[in-house]
């Protein structure tokens, strides 16, 4: 299989796993596809320059994750100027479908801080193991530990039922 063909499978593979993680991270389902989208499109352009298709993976969810943390500042900016220049305007939900359960997950994960959502999200709905968040987040295994740990504790004292598996 070429280069070309293994471009295509890669993001084939990558876009429901970052659809997935991005709209457990942003608590929108239509954001995470756009992120995914521009994400992916990214990795078509860094393609060339990637030393190995295996790299594609991390390098993708590193991207992702940034372009959500950029669209939280945009929002956070937008937000203030609505408050101090506009009427506030309510955010709809989409949530045709949606269990209540699944809905209590979620907003319990997006009251987390970030980087214990970021962790939680990267190590159980991604599947990552603590080496490879800890790459992806920059930081050392330990932190990566504490911070689970943490998040684990905030999702329970939120009334999740939470199993060590």
């Amino acid at each position: 299989m070429g280069r070309g063909q293994t471009l295509a499978a890669t993001c084939e593979s990558q876009y429901p796993r970052l659809v997935g993680m991005l709209g457990l991270y942003c608590g929108d389902r239509e954001l995470a596809e756009d992120l995914a989208q521009e994400a992916l499109a990214r990795l078509c352009r860094h393609w060339p320059r990637l030393p190995t298709p295996d790299d594609a993976e991390r390098w993708v969810t590193r991207v992702a994750l940034n372009l959500a943390k950029s669209s939280f500042r945009s929002r956070a900016t937008r937000r203030r100027i609505i408050e101090r220049y506009g009427p506030s305007m309510a955010r709809s939900h989409a949530t045709a479908g949606v269990t209540a359960e699944a809905l209590a997950v979620r907003a319990a994960v997006a009251a987390l801080p970030e980087r214990e959502r970021r962790v939680l999200i990267l190590r159980y709905f991604a599947d990552l193991p603590v080496a490879d968040v800890a790459t992806l987040m920059r930081c050392p295994d330990g932190t990566v530990k504490t911070l689970t740990a943490q998040g684990i504790a905030r999702l329970r004292s939120a009334g999740l039922e939470v199993t060590d598996d």
